[in-house]
This record gives structure tokens, sequence and C-alpha cells, in this order.
């Protein structure tokens, strides 16, 4: 007489196996990706937040407050802040005035030397425009 079994067979648990192998292989890329994407964002902030505390520090105290730009270290320097850092796949390419080299700086009358971040990673673009005139940053994707 057969009795009927219950259970799983070799072949049916390796299956499972495998294919957990797979979903977490998958998982993993997803997880790396966007974990890329969260510290691009997280350093976009930190740089607009840099430089919004500057102009609003500048306009508090009366003395023009600079953020400094280290383009080949990957870092940046607000007044009375810790050095802030982007990643280093992230390029960034700076237009401000020559006097000041690598650096945009926020006057006492809400005004600022004015210029633009640019920051790219493959096919992304992002820009953070300082108006000279307003002190304003402001974020923006570019297409």
């Amino acid at each position: 007489m057969n009795t009927p079994r219950s259970g799983f067979t070799l072949l049916e648990l390796l299956l499972v196996i495998a294919l957990m192998a797979v979903a977490l292989g998958v998982l993993g890329v997803g997880l790396g990706r966007g974990m890329e994407a969260a510290r691009e964002r997280q350093a976009l902030r930190d740089i607009v937040g840099a430089l919004r505390q500057a102009r609003t520090q500048s306009v508090l105290s009366g003395i023009p407050a600079q953020v400094r730009f280290d383009l080949p270290g990957h870092r940046f320097q607000a007044p009375g802040q810790a050095t802030g850092r982007w990643p280093a796949d992230l390029g960034l390419q700076l237009t401000t005035a020559a006097q000041l080299g690598p650096a945009v700086a926020f006057y006492p009358d809400g005004s600022s030397s004015g210029g633009n971040l640019l920051l790219t990673r493959g096919e992304q673009r992002w820009r953070i425009d300082v108006s000279w005139l307003l002190g304003d940053v402001r974020l923006q994707a570019l297409p």
C-alpha cells in the first residue's frame, strides 16, 4: 500500500533557495541605488543649508560671511558650522566672483557675491543659484 507522503522534495527546496538568492540580489542592488540617491539629496540639502545659514548669519551679525569650497577635497565650510562634504562621484562646478576664489560671500544688507553651483552625477544635474541682489539660494533639478 502506498501511503501519501507529506513534505518537500530536495528539488523543491533547491528551487526556493535559488529564488530567494535572486530576490535578495535584486533587493541589494535596489538598496544600493537608493542609498546613493539619499546621499545625493543629503549633500544638496547640506550645501543649500550652509549657504542660507551664512546669509542669515551675515544679516544678523552685520559682518560679511563666506561659504568656502574645497573642490578637489569635496568639502565646504560655512562660518560657525562643521565642515560639510559631498560624495566624490558628485561633480561640483562653482561659478562666482573671481576675486573670492572658490567661495560665495554674503553681506549684512542681505546681498551676496552671487553665482551658481552645478552638481552632476551621470545624466543627473542640479543647479544651486545664489542671487547677488537678494542673496536668495535656490535649488533646481535640471533636465
